[in-house]
């Protein structure tokens, strides 16, 4: 058998389908793009039709292998990252979707959640962790002493699919219906399998990173039947499977899945403890890697990065919902053309004119976890420019990575090295300055800001001995940009000044929540 040559990473985002062929040099030598359709049937509702992603996605595998002049005989592997906490339930007879996948953004479940978090049983669950985190230091307690259920999680929206999507709930009673994650649902159409990958699973909340099984108690407080739930396995080996032979012309080993945040960490190389790293995407996300599971009193998640054979790596996470959505309403609204001239405009500028925005419009996420937070400008007046409005508006996406940094420092013991930046809006290089002028941190962006799909096909290369360690993997990666602080005005005070704009915008939509906005 010849050497290994080619792998694929298939990555599958909220609104992209991407995959690229990578050599053996790190190289992309074939590369095909689909933009995904989110579906709002009501106010708060986000969704993606199942048959959709999958033509997509099997169309993209085909069109990277065709520009690359290679068959799918030539492709050694495919890895596979995908976003996270979307799901989707179909028929373990028929095959086919009850509902469409229910995306990590939706906000069906928000009456659920509220009435959840202020019931009896939460609040005994909460008392009792307390106690035992008393008797024991265990920090899984810890963790279920300030347990709060939120809209991000699969587990309240579950169980409202269960509750009005007809015969659903009748289905699984009967062991006729198979959940799942967008990883699941893909390995399912490419393999027939039913199965999970563990950093997938893991943010979904139905399954407990200290015991690193599913949360029993879960299932059994919200009525979610057991018999649903895909196997779960490790993120790369044989377990995966092969693609069907008469998909792509021939079978090609499945080798490696991973969250999408999970692959974006492993393809920057931030595998020890305590590395740093920040994407920002459709949302942002700070993610540090941990040696245990981390209980947070700060709103940050512990979960798992990836279980490779006899290692098993956590991550921290802490999330911003809105940063590429941000950018893309700035420029809806007005306020810039050209995104890639967007630093520039911010750079000409001596200050903010005194403007702040707050970025709530999906709440504030961590360390505030204020749902019913709303997003606007602070500090207008007659004279006020759309430049400085837009300065406020990128400066807002650096002050929320400031804000996750200092949270998670807050309460560890953890000296950050650097930060390790991907996503599209770490092109902005207005936004990279000022983190590290927050932080104090060098701020490194690769040559390449799109790390998930090359974390995966690393992964899934290393699998079939197309490289042969990490270090091998450290060597292909090249040198971007470096960005340290400099000293430019009182950044620290302007900061101050955001969280107290913050704190205005905060409690907004109280009222309305569960009543006006949300469909029921």
């Amino acid at each position: 058998m010849s050497p290994p040559k080619y792998v694929i990473g298939l990555d599958i985002g909220t609104t992209t389908a991407r995959s690229f062929v990578y050599n053996v040099k790190g190289q992309v030598v074939g590369e095909a793009h689909s933009t995904l359709d989110l579906i709002s049937p009501n106010p708060g509702w986000s969704e993606i039709d199942p048959e959709e992603l999958w033509t997509k996605v099997l169309e993209v595998i085909k069109d990277c292998i065709s520009e690359a002049g290679l068959i799918a005989s030539d492709i050694s592997s495919i890895g596979i990252s995908c976003q996270r906490a979307t799901f989707t339930c179909w028929s373990a007879v028929t095959g086919k979707h009850f509902h469409n996948f229910v995306t990590w953004k939706d906000l069906r479940a928000d009456r659920y959640v509220n009435e959840w978090n202020a019931s009896l049983s939460m609040k005994t669950l909460r008392i009792g962790g307390k106690l035992l985190y008393w008797c024991t230091r265990q920090s899984r307690y810890k963790a279920a002493g300030i347990l709060k259920l939120y809209n991000k999680m699969v587990t309240m929206r579950l169980a409202w699919m269960l509750d009005h999507v007809p015969g659903l709930r009748d289905a699984a009673d009967r062991g006729e219906v198979m959940f799942g994650c967008v990883d699941s649902w893909i390995l399912y159409k490419l393999t027939g399998k039913h199965l999970t990958e563990i950093s997938n699973i893991a943010a979904t909340g139905l399954f407990d990173p200290f015991t690193m099984q599913y949360a029993g108690w879960e299932f059994t407080m919200f009525n979610l039947p057991m018999t649903m739930m895909p196997k779960v396995v490790e993120s790369c080996g044989d377990h995966f499977g092969s693609t069907k032979p008469q998909l792509l012309g021939c079978p090609i080993p499945i080798k490696a899945v991973l969250a999408d945040q999970s692959a974006s960490v492993f393809g920057s190389g931030c595998y020890k403890t305590g590395s740093a790293k920040i994407t920002m995407g459709t949302g942002s996300f700070l993610d540090v890697v941990t040696a245990t599971p981390h209980a947070s009193l700060n709103g940050l998640i512990p979960l798992v990065a990836w279980k490779i054979g006899q290692e098993t790596s956590y991550l921290a996470e802490g999330s911003v919902h809105d940063t590429g959505v941000m950018m893309n309403w700035a420029q809806s609204t007005g306020l810039f053309e050209n995104v890639d001239d967007t630093s520039d405009i911010a750079k000409g500028l001596d200050g903010n004119g005194g403007v702040y925005f707050v970025p709530g419009f999906h709440g504030l996420q961590a360390p505030v976890m204020d749902p019913s937070a709303t997003a606007g400008f602070i500090g207008l007046s007659l004279v006020t420019t759309k430049e400085e409005m837009l300065r406020a508006l990128l400066e807002s996406i650096a002050f929320s990575q400031k804000q996750l940094v200092e949270a998670f420092l807050s309460e560890t013991d953890y000296k950050f090295e650097k930060l390790v930046v991907d996503g599209g809006v770490a092109r902005n290089d207005f936004i990279l300055q000022m983190i590290a002028n927050l932080t104090g941190l060098p701020v490194i962006r690769p040559d390449t800001v799109e790390m998930s799909v090359w974390g995966v096909a690393s992964l899934a290369g290393l699998e079939v001995g197309m490289w042969g360690n990490k270090e091998e993997l450290s060597k292909l990666r090249r040198n971007g940009d470096t960005f340290n602080r400099v000293r430019e005005g009182n950044v620290i005070n302007e900061y101050k000044m955001w969280l107290n704009a913050c704190k205005r915008f905060t409690l907004w939509h109280q009222e309305q929540e569960g009543n006006d906005y949300f469909v029921s």
